[in-house]
């Protein structure tokens, strides 16, 4: 599946639909919207994970909602990070580097506690390095796909804007009607690789028709 700017409830099912892909891409939306998902679900669950405790008295019975979420989230979980990673052009293996990470940790503290100490620091710097890929925008076709349509552009009164020259041309000749021009090239005229002309006769077809209002 094609990854694609998504709204919540998109999201959310996109979320549960790609259960166990570990493959493919995933755009910052549909991650983000997960994200805020699973807090506004772990809100009440924390709640009843209180209520639980005070009625049972008993820590065996109280993380029982609150548990039985984090199993259902597991795997989807792991794949939506997945996927996020090679959105930005990441490979997944980052995810085991922090998982395997903490176990060795946790293992040399009882061997090694010095050299612990130093493994912990790497556990840091991985999930550091982890949440800052996590943030960044789509990368180009990569060996996970494509990209999602227009990412990194935003189309306003005509006018998209991104890096992505031959996107933006193809979407603007697409989504136009009266007979203004704008020429996309690489290393023309004003920033965002849009230049103003006056005719579509240009070499390469690189002149494209635009909504954009008159320049007075």
């Amino acid at each position: 599946m094609s990854p694609k700017r998504v709204g919540f409830v998109e999201a959310v099912k996109l979320y549960f639909y790609n259960y166990s892909n570990f493959s493919g891409r995933s755009t910052e939306s549909e991650f983000w919207w997960v994200v805020l998902f699973n807090m506004l679900v772990s809100i009440p669950l924390c709640i009843i994970d209180g209520i639980v405790y005070s009625v049972t008295d008993s820590f065996i019975f109280t993380y029982i909602p609150s548990g039985l979420w984090t199993l259902v989230n597991l795997v989807p979980g792991l794949s939506l990070y997945a996927r996020r990673l090679h959105d930005t052009g990441h490979s997944a293996l980052w995810l085991v580097i922090s998982v395997l990470l903490p176990v060795g940790a946790v293992f040399l503290t009882f061997y090694h506690p010095l050299l612990s100490i130093l493994v912990w620091i790497a556990v840091l710097a991985v999930n550091i390095a982890i949440f800052i890929f996590l943030i960044l925008p789509s990368a180009p076709k990569n060996q996970w796909g494509e990209p999602a349509e227009n990412a990194g552009n935003e189309n306003k009164n005509g006018i998209l804007y991104g890096e992505n020259k031959e996107t933006a041309a193809a979407v603007i000749n697409n989504s136009v009607t009266n007979s203004q021009w704008i020429e996309v090239s690489e290393g023309s005229g004003p920033k965002n690789g849009i230049v103003y002309g006056e005719s579509n006769d240009d070499a390469g077809g690189s002149m494209t028709q635009s909504s954009l209002p008159d320049d007075e």
